[in-house]
């Protein structure tokens, strides 16, 4: 019996310890009060209150994803009777549809792709404008959080293109959608380094090489004539992201064997 209430002593001491340790943390106290009230609080959930405040904005953000995970040009083969993931170089771009469908094709592939990114930034810029004009109760969005968004916003896209949750998170290179965030981050250095892809188109003729020239331009552009800063690093890592899905063109570029438009594709 004495061994029976010592322990019993001593399981009420541990019980005792443990409950003044939760009462000197009030982040568990605040907790455990959400729980048993089944309410949020700025106190209690800092977390799940900003998600509260900001949840317009990051639907934003998952639609700029599905945006850029359209498959435009997967859809236009499949109207021409073909998977433009089994010919070519097997990518859903612009390109691929020329080189397999036919001109006309492309040609509205790649504004298809282009208006994915446009649209991506043009919403999150206008966030504030769209709770507005749709009484959308949610706090307004401040300038610094909105440029971080709007960057956050063009990258899902970047990856929702080459990254498609309809096609196995297999698609294009990204290119166009990238010329349309471009356009809408800063259209000089948009139009400055298109001219950069014009130039090296007409001199090699592979737009492997043009967009990839391209893409290494536009960072230096963009750091020598944008002043947001954010803007400006976000251009660099999604150009170096660009590049980096170009990476087989790269190999068949250094063997000899990239396709090009003075000759057939080679599989």
């Amino acid at each position: 019996m004495a061994t029976i209430s010592k322990m019993s002593g001593g399981a009420k001491r541990r019980h005792s310890s443990l409950g003044l340790y939760v009462l000197s943390k009030p982040y568990i106290v605040f907790l455990i009060a959400t729980i048993l009230e089944n309410r949020f609080s700025l106190c209690a959930a800092p977390i799940v209150y900003e998600v509260q405040l900001m949840w317009f904005a990051y639907l934003l953000l998952a639609i700029a994803y599905l945006l850029g995970s359209f498959p435009t040009g997967y859809l236009v083969g499949r109207l021409a009777g073909i998977d433009i993931r089994q010919l070519g170089s097997g990518s859903t771009g612009a390109t691929n549809v020329w080189r397999n469908v036919g001109k006309f094709a492309g040609i509205l592939v790649f504004i298809t792709d282009f208006a994915k990114g446009l649209a991506a930034i043009y919403m999150m810029q206008s966030a504030n404008w769209l709770m507005t004009s749709l009484n959308i109760k949610a706090e307004a969005i401040a300038q610094n959080e909105l440029s971080l968004l709007v960057i956050g916003a063009g990258m899902l896209a970047l990856i929702g293109h080459s990254r498609p949750i309809w096609l196995g998170f297999k698609g294009g290179k990204s290119v166009a959608t990238g010329v349309g965030i471009l356009f809408m981050l800063n259209w000089v250095v948009a139009i400055a380094a298109f001219s950069i892809w014009l130039v090296t188109m007409a001199i090699w003729r592979t737009v492997s090489i043009s967009s990839i020239a391209a893409a290494a331009a536009a960072p230096f552009f963009m750091w020598t004539m944008q002043g947001n800063m954010i803007y400006a690093s976000f251009v660099t890592a999604g150009c170096a992201f660009i590049i980096w899905l170009h990476r087989s063109n790269i190999e068949r570029i250094l063997n000899g064997t990239e396709f090009t438009f003075k000759t057939e594709p080679k599989t």
